[in-house]
């Protein structure tokens, strides 16, 4: 049976809401995307300023609610899922050793290791997810261990953690009271289920996500997901960098992607005039502005080479993925080809049959490896059971209610009188905002 189910992605960028009908088979079809620009509130893939997010996620649920879920489903959104990730989101190792009683491994000592992992907390780290382990019998790695003759058994188990205790609670303050949120999914996991195949996780690649705050850069061997860290540098600093050419960060953000590249041409002589025929006209030249994106993007290249290199994987790659929204930037993959052996691929979200931007990327992951109805079904039962006679029964008194509705505001603003207290109009906590002026990469 087909599902409705909606994902929210908290971007350093954007913060993007998406619904999308899923078949049996796992195709996706995105019904509908909201977006609206983070402005400070979101630093480095973190919630920064909970009541920015909260403000902005609401407008984004009610838009993606009333103009499509309740008009076209007939029933409100009542679930999403929500991506979780940030600058401090890496792997830790923790491992189980127990001896074997009876001399034979039965599943009754399997599901006490994986008990106790479950009740594992670290005092430095939130577990976000718990990786499948590797069984190591009297010291030789056994894929299933159930059964087998030995003394000992250690699982060694991969944790996707965070250092921010609080990062859930962020999330949940910011999404609707009447919005549940259906699970949290790992970023990083979600991209990769996007846009990498079977066959790429199993002969081992690197996934390097760039995004706009941070990069997550992400190693698969025969399968599984073996090490994973957050470089705190993203396409931010970048644009805050062009930003000693003497233009806004709106001009830096556009000239980057206009006219950035990460490769500089030394022969380039294009100038760009911003804003002609102004007492604000200024004139930057293509090659003053490569400069500075080559230099900023050959840092952020150099961080993750070494950290492929610290993985201890970095030889055992078929090659090198690149995908979001930072990997869009002009001739990328070419730099990135000059500085490694491997084979460089863009990415683009094919899970379940989608074609969208990389920036979508971790969205559409989130739809992908949602499974649970999102939409009121029992709503959209009650209304496709209607008679026809009573469906129009419902909508003629919706329309004489709506009627009556504006009849009653004209009656009170021509005869009621407002007292308002101007004293407390300033007062209201309401309308400010907690912006912190400092500068920092989100």
């Amino acid at each position: 049976m087909e599902q409705y189910v909606v994902a929210i992605d908290f971007g350093t960028s954007n913060i993007t809401a998406m619904i999308a009908k899923k078949s049996v088979g796992g195709k996706i079809s995105v019904l509908r995307t909201e977006k609206t620009d983070s402005e400070n509130c979101i630093r480095r893939g973190c919630i920064y300023n909970v009541d920015a997010a909260a403000r902005k996620t609401e407008a984004l649920m009610n838009r993606l609610n009333e103009d499509y879920a309740k008009p076209k489903l007939n029933a409100p959104i009542e679930r999403a899922y929500v991506g979780i990730g940030g600058q401090s989101l890496h792997i830790e190792q923790y491992s189980i050793t127990k001896r074997v009683a009876g001399e034979t491994i039965q599943q009754q000592l399997l599901d006490e290791i994986a008990h106790e992992i479950k009740r594992y907390k670290p005092d430095l780290y939130e577990v976000l997810e718990i990786l499948p382990p590797e069984y190591y019998v009297d010291g030789q790695l056994i894929g299933n261990p159930q059964g087998t003759t030995a003394s000992s058994i250690e699982a060694r188990f991969r944790l996707i953690v965070v250092s921010n205790p609080s990062l859930k609670m962020l999330i949940e303050r910011a999404i609707p009271e009447n919005v549940e949120i259906a699970g949290y999914i790992v970023a990083p996991l979600a991209t990769a289920a996007a846009v990498l195949d079977k066959k790429e996780k199993e002969l081992g690649c690197a996934l390097v996500e760039f995004g706009a705050g941070i990069t997550y850069v992400s190693i698969y061997k025969d399968g599984q997901l073996r090490y994973l860290v957050t470089i705190p540098l993203g396409g931010l600093v970048i644009t805050r960098d062009i930003r000693c050419l003497n233009v806004s960060e709106e001009e830096a953000e556009n000239l980057k992607k206009n006219y950035g590249s990460a490769v500089l041409d030394m022969k380039d002589e294009t100038k760009i005039t911003i804003d002609a025929g102004l007492n604000t006209e200024r004139e930057i030249g293509v090659r003053n502005l490569n400069a500075i994106v080559e230099a900023r993007m050959d840092e952020i290249l150099a961080n993750v080479i070494y950290q492929i290199d610290e993985s201890g994987y970095a030889d055992a790659l078929s090659g090198i993925i690149i995908t979001g929204g930072g990997a869009m930037l002009h001739r990328l993959e070419e730099s990135f080809r000059k500085k490694t052996d491997k084979n460089i691929r863009l990415a683009y979200p094919v899970a379940g049959g989608t074609n969208k931007p990389a920036e979508d990327a971790t969205i559409i992951g989130l739809l992908t490896i949602a499974d649970g109805e999102c939409v009121d079904a029992g709503a959209k039962v009650v209304q496709t059971s209607e008679q026809p006679e009573q469906s129009e029964q419902r909508t003629s008194f919706k329309r004489f209610r709506n009627k009556k509705n504006i009849l009653d505001r004209l009656v009170n603003d021509l005869f009621e009188i407002d007292n308002i207290d101007v004293n407390n109009i300033n007062n209201d906590p309401s309308n400010t905002e907690n912006y912190d002026n400092n500068d920092a990469d989100h």
